[in-house]
């Protein structure tokens, strides 16, 4: 038996042999034997008295302690009677001082401290010792990252996304417009941003407010980009939990909704406004109208809550050419105080003009007028240098990125055009006049509404049989085999068409196809996908309903068809934006069958002669739609008359013209490059491209799946199949029987949707370490070393300390002082020795036992020794976290103070917080303690 204990009636004890039968009691005791009783199991044991496997627990002052009653108590003092020890102090719950007799103590007790774990012989394999350090080592070095939030996001690593998202993310409570061309990424830079707000406890309640024909894009892109899982509020989900009190809103910490659900249902408004939101994002902001006194009512809705939230995100692909007090509107949204006239802002942004006027001979490198030098000293004031034409390129440099800290929306305002952006591919319309069939008499056609005209697929008539007699279906065949072994992309509006061609194309062809609508849920969708992606045996064509423009890239096809066009240009460009992203490597085809002389014809021709829609992006079209749509209907209605839609076509390319021609000499050139990145980013691309080659992740997780019990199969050269097996040490969440797919290679990733992007930053591989620390397993360890240059018997005692500090999420101490992991190791001698152990045997329970009783006074010597080491160590580590606060947020800190002498757009709030934090961090990083986490016993055997 270990300890010096005398053994009476009542006492609890562990079975040092059989640890899960719980905490003992003893009911029985003589000279020659003793007999126990395990509550837990109702399983009884009788020892001989003198060998026992039996360790006594006992808890010391400041220890918890649970009763079988389920309550626990702090230790303020310890009395003894008769051999039975009672524990007096606070309650958890209650905080009622009470008294707990260790008989009443909870029956599952698990002893957690690692030195009274190896003492009392309650010991584990030695390779989990190894698994908790790597796992504390792990998670330092992540907490610690600047590229947290980045690594894990399924995207492909765009410089400009990647800044925006950087700049941002970093802020306390961010406030801005992102409002980057189409097809530039702007949902992406939102996830990076929430993402990374989330991780590193700038924000943990996250609202979306979009259209409500994106609300399924977004919680795709939400959970597919950064594996954030969005609950979607609607009137139904509502009314469901409307029974329950309290506010829905304050259920779950990420919620998605429509700007139509907030702004028709007052009730479910005024709740979302009481909820506490640290992060707003909305999508489509410029469809919030707004002009002086007379605001719309979405933009009330959107105005409240932005007021009543601390970070805000807009979101807008709208120039503000196209409307400037639409534009003044928005910035209005984030900055109220900053933006409350707009006279004012007019005025203000006129000398913005001329600096982004001036700067671009700088820009060059050409010689600067004197015009030009006078606009930018108005910004640059003591910054200026003496003669600024024969400035050094980094002295150049310099001086640009101070223009650019002082621009005046330039912190507030993000926006990329695709002029200044490289990697996009050249699109090629091709178009296939086919003949109206028969079967759509004139007679009918005239006489149907313009829907049906530009879908006759979808009159009544003809909606169950009309692909036995459309052109466009044998069309469709012979394309595709003519474009056999290319993938192609098919949209059309409606998943009744889809599906029927989907079926025409198996009975008359056996082309493979794929179907993606909306009637499906997202497994479906997702194995819908997936059949297209595979590039052998998948499917040639996928064939979506509207929804296939939504929330998926499709970035391995270059063939598009449209099989049917769509009334709106954004709906036109987001169809063409599956393929047309950043990242395709090929020119895109679009294809377009049409019937000659009807309403096709003359939508087809406004958008590819009048606005160049096909071919090029479209940033005019919504505008140039609005001012001729009275127009375009007649034309529509009347495709016959050919010189009233040429007299159409005509107006439409001037406008878009004239339109584009402001466009382009509205571009805030300076703007572009502050948004962009440029001569900043690079480095930290760099970064994550560098871990991103390194295989410590993979090895790792191998590890740790091996040493939990999961199965990981190798299926190809990039993926791996994870699966529980039966002797699985601990539960994954997200790992069920069927496992998943996952692969640790970003390109794949990305090809691949269903497949897990494994990261530091993907939520298994946290859930995974934080079980192994969280779990006792391994927080005692007795392991044999074979060294025959030494001693049989010599012995290491190996410490694992963590030093960490508490505070508040908002302050974001992981960022200096995560938990820090220090070893110790104390050899024989009880000196401090650098030797590290790879390969241990594990010793069974009985000679475990003896090796922890013959050495018990030298262990607890030896971790005595360890303690003082790891807190001397540990005065060094707050010191160096200290030293890296002051030096990233005191200057900040500097730099903001500075900056919001010269530029209004440095909000107060955010100088307050960076001076609260600091202090506060300051106060957490001084009250960090020293822990110890995990022992290890290693001794000699040769």
């Amino acid at each position: 038996m270990s300890g010096n204990h005398e053994i009476a009636l009542g006492q609890r004890w562990l079975s040092t042999t059989e640890t899960e039968l719980g905490l003992g009691t003893i009911v029985g005791v003589d000279e020659r034997s003793v007999n126990i009783l395990f509550p837990a199991t109702g399983e009884s044991r009788n020892y001989a008295r003198r060998s026992a496997p039996l360790s006594r627990i006992t808890f010391d002052i400041g220890e918890s302690v649970k009763c079988h009653e389920g309550w626990s108590l702090v230790v303020d003092s310890v009395s003894e009677e008769k051999g039975l020890l009672s524990y007096t102090g606070s309650r958890l719950d209650t905080k009622d001082v009470v008294t707990l007799k260790e008989t009443f103590i909870d029956h599952n007790f698990q002893l957690a401290q690692p030195e009274k774990r190896l003492l009392a012989g309650q010991i584990d394999h030695p390779k989990w010792f190894g698994l908790r350090e790597a796992c504390f080592t792990h998670q330092y070095a992540h907490a610690t990252s600047s590229m947290l939030g980045f690594v894990g996001a399924r995207v492909d690593l765009i410089p400009h996304q990647l800044h925006i998202a950087a700049e941002v993310g970093r802020r306390y409570a961010p406030r801005v417009l992102l409002a980057d061309e189409v097809g530039l990424g702007k949902t992406i830079e939102a996830a990076l941003i929430i993402h990374q707000q989330l991780l590193t406890g700038r924000a943990q309640r996250v609202l979306i407010v979009v259209p409500s024909s994106l609300v399924h894009q977004w919680l795709v892109e939400m959970l597919r980009r950064v594996n954030l899982a969005f609950s979607i509020f609607d009137e139904a989900r509502c009314q469901a939990m409307a029974g329950e009190a309290g506010n829905p809103f304050e259920d779950e910490q990420l919620v998605l909704c429509s700007l139509d659900f907030l702004t028709h249902n007052s009730q479910y408004y005024q709740q979302a406004m009481d909820a506490s939101w640290d992060l707003m994002v909305v999508d489509e902001a410029h469809h919030l109208t707004w002009s002086e006194g007379q605001p719309s009512q979405e933009y009330t809705v959107v105005e409240g809550l932005a007021n009543a939230t601390k970070g805000v995100l807009l979101l807008t692909a709208t120039p503000d050419q196209l409307g400037h007090e639409s534009h003044f509107a928005r910035l209005r949204l984030l900055d109220p105080a900053r933006f409350h006239d707009y006279q004012a802002f007019v005025a203000e942004e006129k000398h913005y003009s001329e600096l982004a006027s001036a700067i671009e001979p700088l820009l060059a490198g050409d010689t600067l007028s004197d015009t030009h030098i006078q606009a930018i000293s108005h910004f640059a004031g003591d910054e200026m240098p003496e003669d600024i034409n024969s400035l050094a390129d980094e002295a150049k440099d310099a001086l640009i990125h101070t223009l650019l800290d002082r621009h005046g929306t330039g912190r507030v305002l993000f926006r990329n055009s695709r002029a200044g952006i490289e990697g996009f591919p050249t699109r090629h319309l091709h178009t296939y006049p086919l003949p109206m069939p028969s079967t759509f008499s004139d007679e009918i056609y005239e006489e149907t509404p313009l829907e049906l005209r530009l879908a006759p697929e979808r009159m009544p008539e003809f909606v169950e049989n009309w692909t036995q007699f459309d052109p466009r279906v044998d069309w469709l065949i012979e394309k595709l085999d003519m474009l056999k072994g290319e993938k192609v992309l098919m949209i059309c509006s409606k998943a009744h068409t889809a599906l029927q061609l989907s079926e025409a194309l198996r009975v008359k062809s056996g082309i493979r196809a794929s179907v993606f609508h909306e009637g499906m849920s997202i497994v479906e969708r997702d194995k819908a996908a997936n059949y297209f992606a595979q590039s052998e045996d998948g499917a040639q064509v996928l064939i979506c309903s509207e929804i296939g423009s939504e929330g998926r890239n499709f970035q391995f096809a270059h063939h598009l068809i449209f099989f049917d066009l769509p009334m709106v240009p954004d709906l036109l460009e987001q169809r063409i934006g599956r393929l047309d992203r950043i990242g395709q490597t090929e020119n895109i085809q679009i294809h377009v069958p049409f019937f000659h002389d009807t309403a096709q014809e003359v939508l087809l021709n406004w958008y590819h002669r009048g606005l160049n829609a096909f071919e090029q992006t479209c940033p005019t079209g919504l505008t140039v739609f609005e001012e001729t749509c009275e127009e375009l209907f007649m034309a529509l209605l009347a495709p016959k008359h050919h010189e009233a839609v040429e007299a159409l076509i005509q107006k439409t390319a001037g406008l878009h013209a004239e339109l584009k021609a402001q466009l382009e000499s509205g571009r805030d050139k300076l703007l572009e490059l502050n948004s962009s990145g440029k001569g900043r980013v690079e480095g930290f691309l760099s970064e994550i491209l560098d871990a991103e080659q390194s295989p410590t992740l993979e090895r790792f997780m191998t590890r740790l799946f091996d040493v939990v019990g999961v199965l990981q199969e190798e299926k190809d050269d990039s993926c791996y199949l994870l699966r529980p097996t039966e002797s699985m040490h601990t539960q994954l969440p997200g790992l069920d029987e069927e496992g998943m797919t996952i692969t640790y290679e970003r390109s794949t990733a990305t090809a691949m949707e269903h497949v897990h992007f494994f990261s530091w930053d993907h939520p298994m591989v946290h859930h995974a370490m934080d079980m192994i620390l969280t779990d006792v397993v391994g927080k005692s360890a007795i392991g044999l070393v074979s060294d025959k240059t030494l001693p049989a018997g010599i012995f290491w005692v190996e410490c694992l300390f963590t030093v960490s500090g508490k505070g508040q999420k908002q302050l974001q101490l992981p960022r200096f002082l995560p938990a820090t992991p220090v070893r110790v190791c104390i050899d024989a001698k009880g000196q401090e020795t650098d030797r590290t152990f790879e390969y241990l045997k594990k010793v069974n329970n009985k000679i475990a036992q003896q090796l922890t009783g013959a050495l018990r006074g030298q262990i607890e010597q030896a971790l005595t020794v360890a303690d003082s080491m790891a807190k001397t160590k540990a005065d060094s580590i707050k010191e160096a976290a200290r030293e890296r606060m002051q030096a990233s947020l005191g200057a900040e800190l500097t730099r903001l103070q500075e900056l919001k002498k010269v530029n209004p757009s440095v909000r107060e709030e955010e100088i307050t917080f960076l001076t609260n934090q600091i202090d506060g961090l300051q106060s957490c990083i001084n009250d960090a303690t020293v822990v110890l986490e995990a022992v290890r016993l290693v001794v000699n055997n040769p």
